[in-house]
């Protein structure tokens, strides 16, 4: 059984702990990889060389070299009982990877009960280096109120091209909702302990609300980035309740100690988030960065967007447009909202907006025309508009045009694409807002292309890193 992941710390530490409980339930080993790439340079990852996080003896019995890993390995697929298990572990001609998402969410959990079970003993099993050792040791010594509840914050997905992409805004916890549900267990009379890798606003949210900064308890000796963050995750296990989105920190810290994360949607309703984020961002517009501000207004118009009239969804994406002009995610969803409500016009006049902020930025394709024709593993990212952009195509909209492009060329209908490109060309150069625009028909010709490459040689775009 093999555990080889690439990505963050506790992505692999999920995928280990799954790893360990698949080879033990099916009586086989286990190993694993553990490659550094530039998570061992990026900041804002926690991911050092083996030899300074696992022991010898364990890095002898279990890791496994990544280019020997390689080949010879298959994922596991679902969903499966035990004959399935073994019967994909003895077709593989050296063994099945483990996931690093839940086993129950591939596994029938009644025919295979133990991928139920919590991760606390096998995490104790762990052979990690003696620093390791120590600041485990250390959280597991931090006296905590017997109601105590951790709030993980996530905050990388929220920048650079990640910002614009739908797929991962479920991981992360909007910082007025992160208030406004400190304010409320505060009032039920929990302790609250604040954890996530943006200090300063952690040391801001907790000054005005009470709560306790998880960096505050840290031992005061220096500690590496992953020491820190193995200080920060055991202390978020050691507390009652754990509240995130679904982040693989916050996951991997709720299996070590038998428990689950409780996502925000499961404490505030849409309206409830609505209200925190009217509240907060209403009179302390400028609390937080534009990016912050951009992405609250966003998760609140996300996560109630089936029940909100046209007028709400309006008014909240512009108000996350606002705050972050340059991220296309909401202009794509105000137009589809447009087109789906037959309001050509504004639907049209989002995309030019999109369209005039693609060409100012100096890329070498349309970034607007890019994320909504993004495919992940998933499927597009988009997925839930796609078909309001099909209908403003149709119903005589000429950006939507180089929309509707992007999404045939990747779809692998190169000949349509290029004939909604060139459709698209004649209605830019009639147009005032665009007519002058100086490379668009150069960026539109690369972003066609661009797709149609991509689907050629892959069939699928995916994100650079699994986060």
């Amino acid at each position: 059984m093999l555990s080889r992941r690439g990505d963050g710390l506790g992505e692999r530490l999920n995928s280990l702990l799954n790893a360990m409980r698949l080879a033990e339930i099916l009586g086989v080993d286990f190993r694993f990889t553990w490659p550094i790439g530039w998570f061992g340079k990026d900041p804002l990852h926690a991911v050092t060389r083996a030899d300074e996080f696992f022991s010898a003896d364990f890095l002898g019995d279990h890791l496994l070299a990544t280019d020997d890993a390689k080949r010879g390995f298959e994922h596991l697929a679902g969903p499966a009982d035990l004959d399935s298990l073994r019967h994909q572990l003895a077709a593989a001609e050296r063994g099945v990877m483990a996931p690093s998402r839940p086993l129950h969410t591939l596994i029938d959990q009644e025919a295979v009960p133990a991928v139920n079970r919590g991760f606390a003993a096998a995490f104790d099993a762990v052979g990690f280096h003696p620093s390791i050792d120590a600041v485990i040791a250390a959280a597991r010594a931090v006296p905590l109120d017997a109601r105590t509840v951790g709030i993980h914050l996530r905050g990388g997905d929220m920048f650079g091209h990640y910002r614009a992409w739908t797929a991962y805004g479920y991981k992360i916890v909007p910082l007025p909702v992160a208030r406004a549900l400190i304010l409320r267990f505060q009032a039920e009379g929990c302790q609250v302990v604040v954890f996530g890798e943006d200090a300063q606003i952690i040391v801001d949210l907790c000054e005005t609300t009470g709560a306790t900064d998880a960096s505050t308890v840290r031992p005061t000796t220096a500690m590496t980035s992953a020491e820190a963050a193995m200080f920060d995750m055991v202390l978020l296990a050691q507390c009652d309740r754990i509240v995130s989105g679904w982040s693989g920190f916050a996951i991997q810290a709720a299996s070590i100690s038998d428990k689950t994360v409780e996502h925000y949607h499961d404490i505030l309703s849409p309206s409830d988030v609505i209200a925190a984020t009217r509240a907060d961002l209403g009179p302390h517009d400028d609390r937080y960065d534009p990016g912050r501000r951009a992405f609250a207004w966003w998760a609140a118009y996300y996560g109630a967007r089936n029940e909100l009239t046209h007028e709400e969804g309006v008014e909240l994406l512009r108000a996350s447009i606002e705050a972050d002009p340059t991220n296309p995610r909401a202009r794509l969803r105000l137009a589809a909202l447009g087109y789906r409500e037959g309001l050509l016009e504004s639907g049209d006049e989002a995309l030019l907006d999109a369209l005039i902020i693609d060409v100012s930025a100096g890329g070498v394709t349309l970034e607007s025309v890019m994320v909504l024709s993004l495919l992940t593993p998933r499927g597009f990212d988009s997925a839930e508009i796609v078909d309001d952009f099909e209908l403003g195509a149709r119903d005589g909209s000429g950006p939507a045009l180089i929309y509707r492009g992007a999404l045939r060329a990747q779809r692998g209908d190169p000949d349509g694409a290029r004939e909604d490109a060139a459709a698209f060309r004649a209605y830019a150069a009639g147009n005032p807002r665009l007519a002058g625009l100086p490379e668009l028909d150069h960026l539109v010709g690369a972003t066609i292309d661009e797709r149609i490459r991509r689907t050629g040689q892959t069939g699928i775009d995916r994100p650079t890193v699994s986060r």
